[in-house]
């Protein structure tokens, strides 16, 4: 059901895709003017979910909204197939992504990368990604298989 909704509720216009040979091997989504790349509202859960079932998705995914920002391009999240990591193409993603930001003006793109994933945090931080805030999940981590999460952000000249 979970796959239904996603797939059902995707923006095309704010998701950028990696591809080789025809394949889509990498996505990369992002939210800007309050428009992220998956519409998981009231609405578009409870046209998959029972309205039990949408409370509790609801109640779930708020421990891990991040909010918009009208400084910064916030990535909702970025992801590589495993056997095409390490070849750039989470780099093109991002280089993308700043193209993206930079074409909406905002000054500044802005992640959050989770404690279990240190190879992503390694490759935001050779990018010029900063440690801007983070936090912890508590007891819940258990839940979401993660505990500690740091938020990133990497400015842009002008």
């Amino acid at each position: 059901m979970g796959k239904a909704v996603v797939r059902t509720s995707l923006r095309p216009d704010r998701i950028l895709v990696a591809r080789v040979n025809g394949s889509v091997v990498g996505v990369c989504g992002y939210t800007a003017d309050g428009v992220s790349a998956v519409d998981l509202s009231w609405t578009s859960l409870r046209s998959h979910l029972s309205r039990r079932g949408a409370t509790r998705a609801i109640a779930m995914l708020a421990i891990l909204a991040r909010s918009s920002s009208h400084e910064a391009l916030v990535l909702d999240g970025i992801c590589v197939a495993g056997n095409h990591r390490g070849l750039g193409i989470g780099t093109s993603l991002l280089d993308a992504a700043g193209s993206r930001a930079r074409e909406f003006g905002f000054r500044a793109m802005r992640l959050t990368v989770v404690d279990t994933n240190p190879r992503a945090e390694a490759l935001y931080r050779r990018l010029g990604f900063v440690a801007v805030g983070g936090g912890s999940l508590g007891v819940l981590s258990v839940v979401y298989g993660f505990d500690r999460y740091t938020t990133m952000e990497r400015t842009f000249e002008r």
